[in-house]
């Protein structure tokens, strides 16, 4: 019985599908990575890293209510956390000088993949 139980959520776990996996956080990441080598602003560099933020946060907002993966109840705030702090920087709220848009995304990048070791400990889902 408990192996249909954990069956059942990795069924549904985007992470857990190749291409839905590409979809939300595949894309963005090579969206935000690409728009650093492009010959593009500053401000507009910001504003794609904001968008792939928020869109992976929305992934794992969708993720987390669709299969209750710890990870994502976890990560969603933080990477929603980061979008903000990518427009407040684009919007020229730079507390830490002109890196301040780079501190955030790094940060905010690192945190969200660290939210992968409470799984170990707690487990990969979250029973309902």
């Amino acid at each position: 019985m408990a192996s249909h139980d954990q069956a059942a959520p990795r069924s549904r776990d985007f992470l857990a599908r190749p291409l839905s996996a590409i979809l939300w956080w595949g894309l963005p990441l090579a969206a935000g990575w690409s728009a650093d080598f492009l010959p593009i602003t500053q401000t507009a560099t910001t504003l794609v890293w904001t968008a792939a933020l928020a869109w992976m946060g929305a992934g794992c907002t969708l993720n987390a209510r669709r299969c209750h993966r710890l990870h994502c109840y976890v990560s969603a705030p933080v990477l929603f956390l980061g979008a903000i702090g990518t427009l407040a920087a684009a919007l020229g709220f730079a507390p830490f000088g002109p890196h301040t848009a780079s501190y955030v995304i790094h940060t905010t990048l690192v945190l969200a993949l660290s939210t992968f070791l409470v799984e170990p400990v707690w487990g990969k889902y979250r029973s309902r």
